[in-house]
């Protein structure tokens, strides 16, 4: 009877145990994975962060130039403006050859005419005879006048043979310099197209830079703003599965405020970011106690890096618990990749404490009391 009673609690206790166990397991493994996850997120976080930093400093890069681009755009509108100038003379130009052809067309018809009536009354005296003069009744005097009329006729026609020849020449002269300008003026024109082609495609490589860097910039902070939602979530599902933790086993928390009195989101003086463990110990050191606490660090001022910290600023690292003592965990399922660190407020005769902390309820203080400090992994303590 008394074997079958003994049998019967061995296996309530085996089952007890198994199931303590096998939910301890389950718990943690819980944890990593959500630490992990968050860890993972965060990595995430921090890389396009960084690419959108990085597209930040390209559109300031590019910002450059696109000024050396409008300072072209300037350049190239203005040798369009010279250029229809250009142009516009070059039509007057031509515009005012027409007129010069034209008038020396007149000019060359009108002296034609002229020389055409002297080739003919030179003709009509040269058929004449001295003979015949005399028949007609002319006396010595006429003749004289006559033959002095043709010379000047023959004179005026090679005075205005030689006008003829010149107005020839001075017309085809126009009219080389008209087909000239004309050419001048379809270059121009060519150029004209090239130049405003060339405007355009400034303007538009312009337009593209600003675009492109700024539409990649906007994408990545979409992307941070997604991922920092997603790291939020996560957290909140840590911190619940903390106060799980606390609410199954023999720690009892506790909130308040502590005295401490930064608002999330900025950093304290000593160099640490507010509304986390590390800013609330240290307050506590430097304000509460007067001991002299800062990150001699920066960017390493994680909680599992106090140790170092403390060697930095002459404070001793100990395995034993003391009163306003900081203690410093490494990184584990349950502290977070960064460590944690809280102050001990008390060291109880059965080898807990009590401790003082911020962020282990997210972004709050808690007091702890109980707490077994082995339970959450490697631990020192800096006095």
């Amino acid at each position: 009877m008394k074997e079958g009673i003994v049998k019967r609690a061995v296996k309530v206790l085996s089952v007890l145990l198994i199931t303590s166990f096998s939910f301890g397991q389950s718990q943690a493994a819980s944890l990593d994975d959500l630490l992990n996850k968050r860890n993972s997120l965060n990595q995430e976080v921090e890389k396009y962060e960084s690419a959108a930093e990085s597209k930040a400093a390209e559109a300031n890069s590019l910002s450059k130039q696109i000024g050396s681009l409008e300072s072209d755009i300037s350049s190239t509108q203005q040798k369009i403006e010279q250029t229809s100038t250009q142009i516009d003379e070059a039509s007057k130009t031509i515009e005012s050859l027409s007129g010069d052809i034209e008038l020396k067309q007149k000019e060359l018809e009108s002296l034609k005419a002229r020389l055409d009536d002297s080739i003919r009354e030179i003709y009509k005296a040269s058929n004449k005879s001295d003979y015949e003069l005399i028949l007609s009744g002319s006396n010595f005097s006429d003749i004289i006048n006559q033959s002095k009329y043709i010379q000047s006729v023959e004179n005026q026609v090679k005075s205005v043979y030689a006008q003829v020849k010149q107005a020839k020449k001075d017309m085809e002269q126009r009219k080389s310099d008209q087909e000239a300008k004309k050419a001048e003026l379809d270059q121009l024109n060519n150029q004209q197209i090239s130049y405003k082609k060339s405007a355009e495609n400034q303007v538009s490589q312009k337009e593209n830079l600003k675009s492109m860097t700024l539409q990649q910039q906007k994408e990545y902070e979409a992307l941070v703003k997604k991922l920092q939602k997603e790291v939020s979530q996560v957290s909140a599902a840590i911190y619940a599965e903390r106060q799980r933790r606390v609410s199954g086993g023999k720690e009892t928390l506790t909130g308040g405020s502590g005295g401490y009195p930064y608002s999330c989101g900025n950093v304290d003086p000593w160099r640490f970011y507010t509304c986390q463990c590390t800013s609330y110990a240290a307050w506590y050191w430097n304000v509460v106690l007067g001991k002299s606490w800062t990150n001699t660090r920066p960017g390493s001022g994680d909680a599992k890096n106090w140790p170092t910290l403390a060697r930095d600023q002459g404070y001793n690292v100990s395995s034993s618990p003391r009163v306003g003592a900081i203690i410093s965990w490494l990184g584990s399922s349950i502290t977070s990749s960064h460590g944690h660190v809280a102050i001990v407020e008390a060291v109880n005769s059965d080898g807990t404490i009590d401790i003082s902390e911020y962020n282990w309820v997210k972004e709050s203080y808690s007091y702890r009391h109980n707490v077994t400090p082995s339970d959450y992994g490697g631990h020192s303590y800096i006095y």
